[in-house]
């Protein structure tokens, strides 16, 4: 990614078709975990998500930066 911005991707099968609400929490906690190591918070650039449906699976995409809380 570019100098301080860091990505975060994920993908879940589910059960059903819908949006991928478990793993787009855990792409956030994951991404203020890590900021949290210096003191920072997440800032999210960019998020994408792919919702599930029959043969695809649930998909998420995390581009954030660490700034100052």
């Amino acid at each position: 990614m570019n100098p301080g911005t860091y990505l975060i991707a994920k993908k879940e099968a589910q059960f059903g078709i819908g949006p991928p609400i478990g793993i787009k929490g855990e792409a956030y906690a994951e991404a203020n975990a890590f900021c949290a190591g210096n003191a920072k918070q997440a800032e999210t650039v960019t998020y994408q998500e792919t919702g599930a449906h029959v043969g695809r699976m649930a998909a998420v995409s995390l581009e954030f930066k660490c700034v100052d809380k």
